[in-house]
Parts: C-alpha cells; structure tokens; sequence
C-alpha cells in the first residue's frame, strides 16, 4: 500500500453540457458519469505496464500552454499585477516542482487568487478542475475504468472547456483584452513574453540566485510502480 501521503484523489467523469450530449451520444456512451475514486494503491493491472506517448500527453501539452497563458495574461483596463516568484519558479523549474503545482492548483487553485490577474479570477476554477483530471496517473487504475483511456483525459477537458464556455459566455472577462505584453515577474525587469533563450537567462540570472519556495509536499507525478502487487480502491 503506499504511503498515507501518495492517496490519490482521482475526480469524478465530469459531466456533459446538453448539446455535447445531444450531437456525441457515442462519445457519453463511451465515458459514462463516473463517480470520485480514491487511490490508496495502484492496480494489479498497473504490473509491467509499459510507458508510451499517447493522447493523454497531449492533453497534458495543451494545460500547461493555457496555464502559462492565463498566468502571463494582462488586461487592457485593470491592475497590472506581477506574477509571484513561487508561480514562476513553479512553471519553469524542475519536474516535482511543476508536479507539486499541478496538485496544488488541484487542490487549492479555486482559492488562490494571486497565481493569475485579478481580473481573470473567474477561470481558476477551470484551471484547478483540468489540473484534477492530470494529477492521477491512469496507469494505477483498473484496466476497465473509464479513465483508464488514452481518450479520457481529452474528453473531460472537452466538458469542461464547453461547459465553462456555456455557463461564462456573457461575462465581461470572457471578451476583455489582454495587452500585447504579458505580466512582468516579481524581481525581473522583463516580461514572460520574451524569447525562450531571453526568458531562460532572465531566469537564471534572478530566480535561481535566490533559494526557490519550497514546494508542496505531495507525490511525485507519472511515477510507474511495476514490481509491487496493488489495488486500487
């Protein structure tokens, strides 16, 4: 059994909006509501999995393009706020640092306002239910769970994108403009828009000169347990 520490929350199937249900009834068919598991263990079947890239992965590209856009996104009219050195150090530091903040947005990005512009508020819930579905890794589920499936993750962000779109269309966040810079850095005298080999001197000359946040203490992401009889509940 793992540790008490590595349970693994794993969400709920989210729910469809009407018309996703109405035009795509195979794909409702296919991934049916499910209610929320706890993973306490992985799954026998986990034993001797192999890794490979599959459709989840690119799912996975897509969240953290939008993540890092929602973080550097500033309005037109509005506070020009600056992203704190935690989110930053979190999104562009090693691998359990950008693991630790995919759970913590999980978990706690409804509540924490400062990660993105005040103005932008509204999408942290969005953020923090598209985190949820990537925390668990799909290989320490049954082989006959629904979202053990190449195909699950897409899916639920597919939910979750339309149903925010639906329930948010009329709110003036959804059409307010963004400026063509993006938010400056706490410490940093330039702005997240800068080119890759700018950005990656930036950050080696300011952040990593400085002891970074301690991030949560939560487990390690995408960890392939294959020696080890487990189940999952």
């Amino acid at each position: 059994m793992l540790p008490e520490d590595d349970v693994v929350r794993v969400p709920a199937v989210p729910d469809s909006p009407k018309p996703y249900t109405l035009n795509h009834p195979e794909r409702i068919k296919q991934f049916p509501l499910e209610k929320r598991l706890l993973v306490e263990t992985a799954s026998p079947d986990s034993i001797n999995r192999q890794w490979r890239h599959e459709l989840d992965h690119d799912a996975e590209s897509v969240f953290w393009l939008f993540l890092f856009w929602a973080v550097g996104a500033q309005p037109v009219q509005g506070d020009n706020t600056k992203v704190s050195t935690f989110t930053w150090a979190s999104l562009t530091g090693n691998v359990p640092y950008r693991n630790s903040f995919l759970e913590f947005l999980a978990r706690h990005g409804r509540a924490v306002s400062d990660i993105i512009n005040p103005n932008y508020k509204p999408l942290l819930p969005l953020l923090s239910d598209l985190a949820a579905i990537l925390v668990v890794d799909r290989h320490w589920l049954d082989d006959s769970d629904t979202r053990n499936n190449p195909e699950y993750a897409p899916e639920a962000f597919q939910r979750l994108i339309l149903k925010f779109i639906l329930e948010n269309a009329d709110k003036e966040f959804m059409t307010e403009k963004v400026t063509l810079e993006f938010r400056r850095v706490e410490g940093l005298t330039s702005s997240l828009g800068l080119p890759s080999t700018s950005s990656s001197q930036f950050y080696a000359e300011n952040i990593l000169k400085r002891p970074l946040p301690e991030p949560p203490k939560q487990q390690t992401k995408r960890r392939r347990i294959a020696n080890e009889m487990t189940r999952a509940y």
